[in-house]
Formats: C-alpha cells, structure tokens, sequence
C-alpha cells in the first residue's frame, strides 16, 4: 500500500494578525463595503501556506469580482425572499472552486441551483417535522450532494457517512461533552472530525484520514482561549493558526482498503 499523502500548513500567527488587522481596518472605514477584497485576501494567504505532498495551493479570486457575485445573488435572493438562495449558493461555490487551484489546476463545480433548492426544501421539512431529529440525515444528504459536484483532475469527491451514524455519533459526543460542562468538547470534536474524514473520498481509490488526539486539541484550545482572554483578544490570530496547523498535520489521504 502506497504512503498517504499527507498536508501541511506553514502560516505564522505574527503575518496573520498582521493582515487580518489591515483588513478589518478597511472593512471598518469602508462600512464593510470592503469585505469581498478581505475575504480574497484572507484566503490567498491561508491557501498560499497549505501544501499536500509539498504540492501548493492557490487563490486566483479577486475582490471586484467577489464583490460583483456577492451583490447580484445577494440582490436576487433578496427579491425573490430567499427561493433564490440554492442558486446563488451554486454560483458562489461554482466561482470559489473555479479559482481555487492545486498543483496549479483548478477544482470545479457542477451543481444546479434547481437540485440543490429540492434537497434543501424536502431536508428542511424533514428536519422541521421530526423536531430536529432528522438533522444528521439532512446533513448527510446535502453535504454528499455538494462533494460528488464537486472534482479535481477529472475526479470528484464523495460521501458513504450514513445518517444514523452521525446521528448515534453527535449524541453521544454531545452529552459527553454536556455531562462534562465542556470539558470533553475536544475530544468530541476529533472523534467526529475522524468519522467525517475517514467517509470524504475523492475518485474511486482515495479516501481522507483524519488522526489527531483530544488531548492535543483540547491543550491548544485551552492556551489559546487563556491567552486570547488576557491579551483582550490580540492572541486570538495566533491561536486561529495553531488550530490550522493542529488540522492540517492531522489530515491525510489514503488508498481505499482493498
């Protein structure tokens, strides 16, 4: 069997309090009206820092053009009262694929506003009438929908989670985590991210991996909620990277078991 491919990230908490400093500073003086051009700018940096197999990523987005997408299908979502929403999600996700390249190609995305408005509806009906119960189901669904749309290279990305596995699993990690007044949330949150993971695949012989331990994420969020409360905040760009480089070492890619 082939060695997994592995990620990494390389950002430094210093530029990138640096940058979303400047950033929220003109989103500020502009009433917001600069936001496109800081998300662009946010993402190239943390996309330009991520590599998989030392191969890099890219984000060939530009504000104006953010900005021109955001206000038509804001606009057009708004007219319509929301219908319009799964299509103006669609294009979105269409356009931040398009310019998001690896190994400098591009991903892409096939969906249809009309698909994707189907299965939100009957989703959200279903979830409604049970209550909420039938959340993990819903999210199954939609989330599959948006991977197998979604390809690299010529190969798209699915999704074989089930419904009742999320949901046995999101409960029992819940009330573990209540139970415990929030104390066990990290380990919570990597026994589920390592269920998610482990069911993303991508073509017919790759699947993710996700191996990380609660211990280590619970240290990191315990220093960075610590330092993030005593510097009013300031630390919170650096314990945002450390996050980023706690996901990124944890994330794999591997063959399919045989």
């Amino acid at each position: 069997m082939s060695e997994p491919r592995r990620f990494a990230f390389d950002g430094e908490g210093g530029a990138y309090f640096s940058l979303i400093l400047g950033q929220g500073l003109l989103c500020v003086i502009t009433a917001g009206i600069y936001t496109p051009w800081a998300l662009v700018t946010i993402r190239k940096y943390l996309l330009s820092h991520l590599s998989l197999d030392a191969k890099g990523f890219e984000f060939q987005a530009t504000g104006g053009e953010l900005f021109s997408l955001y206000l038509a299908q804001g606009l057009l979502t708004l007219i319509t009262l929301g219908i319009y929403g799964a299509w103006a999600a669609v294009k979105i996700r269409s356009y931040m694929c398009e310019k998001t390249l690896f190994d400098g190609k591009p991903f892409s995305f096939a969906g249809r506003g009309g698909a994707l408005f189907s299965l939100c509806l009957g989703q959200v009906l279903l979830t409604c009438i049970t209550a909420g119960i039938y959340g993990p189901w819903a999210m199954v669904q939609i989330q599959r929908y948006l991977l197998e749309q979604t390809a690299y290279d010529g190969k798209a990305f699915g999704l074989t989670a089930t419904g009742g596995e999320l949901f046995s699993l999101l409960l029992g990690q819940g009330l573990l985590t209540c139970i415990t007044l929030g104390i066990y949330g990290p380990w919570a949150a990597v026994k589920i991210a390592r269920y998610v993971a482990s069911h993303v695949t991508y073509g017919s012989d790759e699947v993710f991996s996700f191996e990380a331990e609660g211990g280590e994420l619970f240290s990191i969020v315990l220093k960075g909620a610590l330092l993030s409360a005593i510097t009013l905040g300031i630390w919170s760009a650096w314990y945002q990277i450390e996050l980023y480089h706690f996901e990124a070492r944890s994330l794999s890619m591997k063959a399919k078991p045989a």
